[in-house]
């Protein structure tokens, strides 16, 4: 029979104040133009904290009497998690047929899988999709990245503990205080050049759930402890601080995470029921929205990601209330019907259960193949590409070939082959996937290194830097670069980022010529078209607005996104003249904007035509993009090798 541990409301409390902070974040709630709950995704790391002190506190009393089984632990946390979680997933997936566009539909099937499979944190992470970069996006699921990292602790820790239990016995607490020490350590220490690890895996995380654990431990050790008012005072004040005052998730986790989850961990510490903050907690509207908080949670991302693709809830904050209101209702429903009934092992066994949640899961595993073909066509030819980010699509050990810091995509086996290096940042990664599959037809090495707003600039030189583009990386590059001899290198300045800095562009300027002394063949691509409007928002808000009419609205060359040629060619003026100086035979050009401008409609270059996306935001090539803009550079790399 299982031993229970003591329930306390005031931790329900807890857990209703972390959801609470994690759906008015994820609201967007503004008064008075100011986000009120700016750092309410800490929610998140009181759930991790209350977690590891949970877990830890079952585990060390069934062990305790003899009765932990691994076995019945992961049935529970099957019974607990898996039921609701594939109720909302098929629950979303109707919306997300008929709200999403093909590609934003495509991605939304993936997350299910691994949602499924609660490797969604490492979905997310390797997908390029920083939690920090918009806080509802057309990512449905992108909230289960933590439901990811919980269930791998349960899948890990278990083990763990009791392992640890009779190899450390009486030094179990170093043990735990050494784990913490040693992961917000490194947490912090990848924090500004690594968010996105950071923000997403379990390692950089476990120091939030082993805090919890690490009370656990104490309050089994020390039962007659006394409470602390003053400090569950002080805690409370914390993590209502921490959903006020933070206001980037790219910050966390790090030392700063240590306010809210010392905060939580004062207010679980203090056992007194009777104090103020146990009370507060212990109420029952409190109590009651904590019971939900799992299915609360797993309800309201997706609920207000959906009223946002759709523009329900655009500066429209009735409609946010209603869907948070409608995430409540649902929540209940899922919490007294599925979640409750089905943790009762005389309401269902866990044969007959296992029988429901595989034939579902294997019937969501196989809409996943079915749905993509037949929801693209419902849709007009042009938005089969939109928002499609094609530089994280080229890939190497799992990973994007973009934002590669040190370790460069590489293409080809022979170092002594003739290689092709792509230098530059975002725009020029848009065009990478193509130019990867014709240099593999080719037999050329293929050597990626593109960093979101990172020029090739000389190393001597001190501009504008970022996580992804500093001097650092710059070298990393150059000693890469310099083993190959006589390779070829394409690169490109970004004329938007130049502005009228010309110590920059003369800088480029010298990095060529220092390139082309040391014979290595440039293929110099002249500045691409950009926009003032977002292509892709512009062709989803045309198709929006009359979808019946869409495809007549798009006929009309009226509706192409574009900018006028001579405003484009005056802003590239001072480049187009520097480049044009530069004479050496080892010197390639490849001019875009014949590619983009003057075609369809005089005078204008265009973003989309009637039947092609050309640019997928403002700046960016789509894949029909890149495709027109690799046709002429292959054939200048085409041309450079026939030469020899």
């Amino acid at each position: 029979m299982q031993k229970k541990i003591s329930y306390r409301k005031d931790i329900d409390g807890l857990r209703a104040l972390a959801v609470l902070g994690v759906i008015f974040y994820h609201s967007e709630i503004l008064i008075d133009k100011i986000f009120i709950f700016s750092g309410g995704f800490l929610g998140v790391d009181i759930f991790f904290v209350i977690s590891g002190y949970l877990i830890t506190s079952i585990i060390l009393k069934e062990n305790k009497i003899k009765k932990f089984s691994f076995i019945n632990f992961y049935i529970r946390r099957i019974r607990r998690l898996l039921p609701v979680l594939l109720i909302v997933l098929l629950a979303s997936l109707i919306f997300s047929y008929f709200l999403l566009l093909p590609f934003e539909f495509k991605s939304y099937l993936d997350s299910i899988i691994s949602s499924i499979f609660f490797y969604s944190n490492f979905y997310f992470h390797f997908s390029g999709q920083a939690y920090g970069q918009a806080i509802l996006t057309t990512k449905p699921l992108l909230h289960t990245w933590s439901l990811a990292i919980e269930e791998q602790f349960y899948l890990l820790y278990p083990i763990f503990l009791i392992l640890s239990i009779y190899l450390f016995k009486k030094k179990l607490q170093f043990l735990f205080i050494f784990i913490i020490f040693f992961s917000i350590s490194f947490a912090s220490y990848i924090s500004d050049n690594h968010s996105s690890f950071n923000f997403y895996m379990l390692v950089t995380r476990s120091w939030e759930l082993m805090c919890g654990a690490l009370l656990a431990l104490n309050h089994q050790e020390k039962k007659n402890k006394k409470n602390n008012n003053t400090l569950s005072f002080i805690g409370f004040f914390l993590i209502i601080f921490s959903f006020l005052y933070f206001n980037d998730p790219n910050q966390h986790p790090s030392y700063f995470t240590l306010i809210p989850v010392i905060g939580c961990c004062l207010v679980i510490s203090n056992r007194d029921i009777n104090s103020p903050i146990n009370k507060l907690l212990s109420h029952r509207i409190f109590v009651n929205i904590g019971l939900i908080s799992y299915s609360l949670y797993l309800w309201h991302h997706p609920i207000l990601s959906f009223g946002k693709i759709s523009g329900v809830t655009d500066n429209s904050l009735f409609f946010k209330i209603l869907l948070i209101i409608l995430s409540f209702f649902l929540s209940f429903v899922t919490y007294f019907m599925i979640e409750k009934k089905l943790r009762n092992k005389n309401f269902i066994s866990f044969k007959k259960l296992s029988i429901i949640l595989i034939s579902t899961i294997l019937f969501l595993i196989f809409l996943t193949f079915y749905l993509p073909i037949n929801q693209k066509l419902r849709y007009p030819k042009i938005l089969a590409d939109i928002k499609n980010q094609t530089w994280f699509t080229t890939r190497q050990f799992i990973k994007p070939c973009f934002q590669r810091k040190y370790i460069f995509c590489s293409f080809g086996r022979n170092e002594k082959e003739e290689t092709v290096f792509l230098v530059g940042d975002s725009i020029m990664a848009s065009m990478q996937d193509e130019l990867k599959h014709n240099l593999e037809n080719r037999n050329k090495n293929f050597i990626i290194m593109t960093n979101a707003g990172c020029d090739f600039l000389m190393l001597n030189q001190k501009f504008k830097q970022n996580q992804f583009c500093n001097l650092k990386i710059q070298k990393q590059r150059e000693i890469k670069i310099k083993k190959y001899k006589n390779s070829t290198i394409v690169i490109h300045l970004n004329y938007k980022n130049l502005g009228k800095n010309n110590a920059k562009l003369n800088s480029f300027i010298n990095n060529i010529n220092k390139y082309l002394e040391l014979n290595y063949k440039i293929v110099l691509i002249y500045p691409i078209p950009q926009f003032s409007s977002n292509v892709s928002d512009s062709l989803s808000e045309l198709y929006n607005r009359d979808r019946v009419k869409f495809f007549d609205n798009i006929l009309k060359k009226e509706n192409y996104v574009n900018v006028n040629y001579e405003k484009f060619m005056d802003d590239v003026k001072t480049i187009h003249n520097s480049f044009d100086k530069i004479v050496h035979k080892n010197l390639y050009r490849v001019f875009p904007q014949p590619i983009f401008c003057n075609n369809l409609i005089k005078d204008k270059c265009l973003g989309n035509s009637s039947e092609d996306i050309y640019f997928i935001d403002k700046s960016h090539l789509s894949r029909k993009g890149s495709n027109m803009i690799n046709a002429s550079l292959i054939k200048v790399i085409d041309q450079i090798y026939s030469k020899n």
